[in-house]
C-alpha cells in the first residue's frame, strides 16, 4: 500500500526521504534551502575556534571566580539579613536569589555567544556584549548603542 500512494502522489515527501533543501528542478542543478538566512549565517561562525586566550579559565577556576563574586560582599550582609527575614524566609529567599542570579548569567553568557556569532567576534566582556545587541538589534534601538555600554 506504501507503493501504491508514493505512485499516486509521487511529490508527497515522507519521513524517508525528506531533506532540507527543495528541488526546483528534476536535473538537482538548483537547490534552494529551506529556513531563516540569519540563523544559517549564526551557526557558521563558532567564537571558540577563532579565540586565543594566552590564560584560558578552567572549570575549577572559573567556579572559584563565581564564588568570590557572589560571596565576596555577600558574606557580610547574610547574618543581618538572617536576623531581619528569620530563618525560613531567609534559607527559601537565599536559595531563589542563588537560582536568580544564576538564571541570569546563564541569559547573559547565551545572548553573549549568539551577539558574537552573529557580528563575527571571537569574545565581548559584559558591556560590548550591550552595545553590540543593540547594535545589531531593531532598527529604533540602533542609534542607543552607544550608551548601553
Amino acid at each position: 500500500m506504501a507503493s501504491e500512494k508514493k505512485e499516486k502522489y509521487p511529490s508527497t515527501f515522507t519521513i524517508d526521504n525528506f531533506s532540507s533543501t527543495a528541488t526546483l528542478t528534476h536535473n538537482d542543478q538548483i537547490k534552494v534551502p529551506i529556513g531563516l538566512p540569519e540563523k544559517a549565517e549564526a551557526t557558521d561562525y563558532n567564537p571558540y575556534e577563532h579565540r586565543n586566550l594566552v590564560h584560558p579559565n578552567s572549570f575549577s577556576g572559573a567556579l572559584i571566580h563565581l564564588l568570590k563574586s557572589s560571596l565576596g560582599t555577600g558574606i557580610l550582609a547574610i547574618p543581618r539579613a538572617f536576623k531581619s527575614a528569620g530563618l525560613l524566609v531567609g534559607l527559601f529567599g537565599t536559595i531563589i536569589i542563588g537560582l536568580l542570579c544564576t538564571h541570569t548569567i546563564h541569559i547573559l553568557v547565551r545572548a553573549s555567544h549568539k551577539v558574537c556569532a552573529k557580528s563575527k567576534l571571537p569574545s565581548l566582556g559584559f558591556a560590548d556584549t550591550a552595545e553590540e545587541a543593540f547594535r545589531t538589534g531593531p532598527k529604533p534601538l540602533r542609534s542607543w548603542s552607544r550608551f548601553a555600554k
